[in-house]
């Protein structure tokens, strides 16, 4: 797969306003685009209790899904609006930013989940769950171009950084990275009630399971059992919860 962002935006074969269609809406719809443009240019930065209540009734329109009880902050970007599913009283804090890019692209979060201050989700074609009141801290990235799913009431402290694919190809050393295109290990599992630690990054291809506990600071390579507690650079099992 080759550096896909970049042949979106510079296809000269097709309108540039189309262009910017599907990388803000996810389509070609002249009327989705302006709708996504109109609301998010009037209310994007619209201060205080007004301009929470004002985002809480017009942006649901925007998605392609969207439950009761929404609350987004101020500078929230959105883009691929019509392939991102957001549950009841989901809440999306001030600078955070919704990435669903490509016709295979998906982002949900289930119901009262939390994207804190200036964190991004990420999607290339890929699928992104987060479970039901799963609480991600501010400042994280979660990206994925194959798969990517948190497991409900899972925490994520703030700074952490989850890989899920994407990794560039770099074997030949006659071509640069960039033009090498990327590989995939099968995505990140996240099962439910896991607690990673501030600045953690979690490595494509891995599981962690149920009810683990992973120390701050800790990079996670390889799959981790349910209710392991491990820290480390890798990180490692130094005990079990409940023993």
């Amino acid at each position: 797969m080759k550096q896909q962002i970049q042949k979106n935006l510079n296809q000269p074969q097709e309108a540039s306003w189309k262009q910017y269609a599907k990388l803000t809406v996810g389509s070609t719809s002249i009327w989705a685009l302006l709708r996504h443009e109109v609301i998010t240019g009037l209310l994007i930065n619209f201060p205080g209790a007004m301009g929470l209540w004002l985002r809480r009734k017009l942006y649901p329109s925007l998605f392609a899904e969207c439950g009761r009880g929404l609350i987004i902050g101020r500078n929230v970007t959105l883009r691929g609006t019509r392939n991102i599913h957001l549950g009841d009283n989901v809440a999306i804090d001030d600078g955070a930013v919704l990435d669903a890019r490509g016709d295979e692209a998906t982002i949900s979060l289930g119901d009262r989940a939390l994207v804190s201050r200036n964190s991004i989700i990420r999607s290339r074609n890929g699928t992104v769950n987060i479970g039901e009141a799963c609480d991600i801290g501010a400042n994280c990235i979660l990206a994925t171009d194959s798969s990517l799913e948190v497991g409900a009431k899972g925490l994520i402290a703030a700074f952490s950084y989850i890989i899920a694919g994407g990794n560039h190809l770099y074997q030949d050393p006659d071509t640069p990275i960039t033009d090498q295109g990327f590989q995939s290990r099968g995505g990140v599992k996240i099962e439910e009630d896991v607690w990673l630690g501030s600045h953690c990054a979690v490595m494509d291809g891995v599981t962690i399971g149920k009810g683990a506990v992973i120390g701050a600071h800790s990079m996670v390579n390889k799959d981790l059992a349910s209710l392991a507690v491990a820290w480390g650079s890798p990180a490692t099992q130094k005990k079990q919860r409940g023993d």
